[in-house]
């Protein structure tokens, strides 16, 4: 005796399980539906880049006294050393950028941790230069930032890494405007 095999009525499946919220939406606590793939991706980099960046801050913070945005003006000037930068050229190289780079510099610079100086041609341009104690303080910080992208990404593995590159390349060289 052969069994027939009835085909299942799967037509009203999403009635009687509701999707799984995305990861993004769980995060958010969002119950209803994205307006749209875009927002939920932009919404989804938003919360992996401050998840990412807050264990950094706290230990900036308590290990250096930093914040991210001084840190990032000490690693560029350590990047540019032994030449100077004038303010406007360190605020186009920063990662996030801070509209009040001088103030920043004010609070490195009572540190000692950068020194200024007036231009050689323009008496007018600041620059801005790293110093010996600059330079140390990033030293004991070294090891820190070449342990913390393994630590927080690192499980992702080769080749979602190499995918997650690619895709972020391809959106910073294209990113849209707004408004």
């Amino acid at each position: 005796m052969t069994r027939a095999t009835i085909p299942l009525d799967n037509s009203r499946l999403n009635d009687y399980c509701p999707p799984v919220p995305s990861v993004i939406a769980g995060s958010l606590k969002q119950h209803t539906a994205f307006s749209s793939g875009e927002q939920e991706v932009l919404l989804g980099i938003r919360i992996a880049a401050a998840r990412l960046t807050e264990p950094w801050e706290k230990f900036l913070k308590t290990e250096a006294d930093l914040t991210p945005n001084q840190y990032n003006v000490l690693r560029i000037l350590r990047g540019s050393h032994p030449t100077r930068l004038p303010s406007g050229e360190i605020a186009e190289r920063m990662i996030s950028r801070d509209p009040d780079v001088t103030r920043l510099v004010d609070r490195l610079s009572r540190r000692g941790l950068v020194s200024r100086v007036r231009g050689r041609q323009d008496r007018r341009v600041v620059e801005v230069g790293i110093t010996d104690k600059g330079r140390e303080l990033l030293k004991s910080l070294d090891s820190h930032v070449d342990r913390m992208p393994r630590a927080m990404i690192g499980h992702l593995g080769p080749r979602k890494l190499e995918q997650l590159r690619h895709l972020l390349e391809a959106l910073i060289a294209d990113l849209g405007t707004f408004p």
